[in-house]
């Protein structure tokens, strides 16, 4: 966790983000990731930021958004560093093995089982409602915000603006500017206090501004709904894992030792789901118990042959965040609870 934490708590010091930089590269800890994208063929916007900002504006309001609300948009600066955040995902450029062990040690380990345990009437209590899995959501919140203490002290109007000029995911981010500006306007948050990731994401489980719209919730009965307090942030969490297919009587799966063929890498690529017997006669020994559940082969690393077999609650997690590195990671993270 030390790259990642690092990075949250060092991000005005942009010395210590070259250092990163000039680390990672040195000790050859770049890899193949079969998430990264390519991130040379994204062409620059070809107006000026303050033009797009006009024009912005203008597209909004003939979406009825009110001139204080829009106003908002006025005075802020493109950020350069949150491109720079953007190109530079640990997804992107470590290995998945370095990538989990700055995850997943020993400091973690002890970290979320003693969260686990201070927390577990409240993380019964979401799981008994929802059906949906404590421990899952115990490494969610450890791995997003380390339990709370990093929720991030960006701007989120002015790094989903910069984020949308920048062009890299320009549709994404012109709607979850649209939703941040729906979540002001609505009164959930003072402007001066809307503050989180690089990314835009916010709270303690950090979610992107449609989620908060679509799955927040107020679960401490206070008639409001605040992520950056435990009880919503949590049960919020479980509520959009449930409306988007969490099945709490499935294993998620393990990892396997198999001989990869290139059959098996096309299958890989492809997410096709496979039967049990289908694994079973490529000589796979499964752990774990799966019922008539159908299991995918994931390669995270495309240097390196580590495979896991997932089941359908591993896309659940992709639709959190669509990374492989991720989603295991928040698996093998919480089977460490115990």
């Amino acid at each position: 966790m030390f790259v990642l934490e690092m990075l949250k708590t060092n991000l005005n010091k942009p010395f210590f983000l070259l250092a990163i930089f000039i680390f990672l590269q040195a000790n050859d800890l770049f890899s193949k990731s079969t998430d990264s994208p390519d991130l040379d063929k994204f062409p620059k916007n070809k107006i000026s930021w303050n033009d797009w900002i006009l024009k912005t504006k203008n597209d909004l309001k003939n979406k009825n958004y009110k001139d204080d609300t829009l106003n908002y948009l006025d005075n802020i600066k493109f950020n350069p560093r949150v491109i720079e955040l953007d190109r530079k995902q640990p997804e992107f450029r470590l290995t998945f093995d370095k990538y989990f062990k700055n995850v997943v040690n020993t400091k973690s380990k002890k970290k979320i089982n003693e969260q686990y345990n201070q927390n577990k009437t409240l993380l019964k209590k979401i799981e008994f409602k929802f059906n949906v899995s404590a421990k899952i959501l115990s490494a969610l919140w450890g791995i997003e915000t380390s339990f709370g203490k990093h929720t991030g002290k960006m701007d989120i109007i002015r790094s989903l603006a910069s984020l949308a000029y920048d062009g890299r995911r320009k549709e994404f981010f012109t709607k979850e500017l649209e939703n941040a500006l729906n979540i002001l306007e609505s009164n959930h948050f003072e402007r001066n206090s809307f503050k989180g990731s690089w990314a835009g994401a916010f709270g303690q489980t950090q979610f992107m501004p449609s989620t908060f719209l679509k799955h927040a919730i107020d679960f401490d009965g206070d008639s409001r709904v605040n992520l950056f307090k435990k009880p919503d942030a949590l049960a919020s969490g479980a509520n959009y894992l449930k409306k988007i297919g969490w099945n709490n009587n499935l294993q998620w799966g393990e990892e396997i030792d198999i001989q990869l063929t290139d059959a098996l890498r096309k299958l890989a690529k492809n997410k096709i789901y496979k039967d049990i017997t289908f694994w079973s006669g490529n000589g796979i020994k499964l752990n774990k118990e799966y019922g008539k559940s159908k299991l995918k082969l994931v390669i995270p690393d495309s240097n390196y042959n580590e495979c896991y077999l997932v089941s359908k609650n591993y896309d659940v997690i992709l639709n959190w965040n669509r990374s492989n590195y991720f989603a295991l990671t928040v698996f093998l993270f919480s089977d460490e609870i115990k």
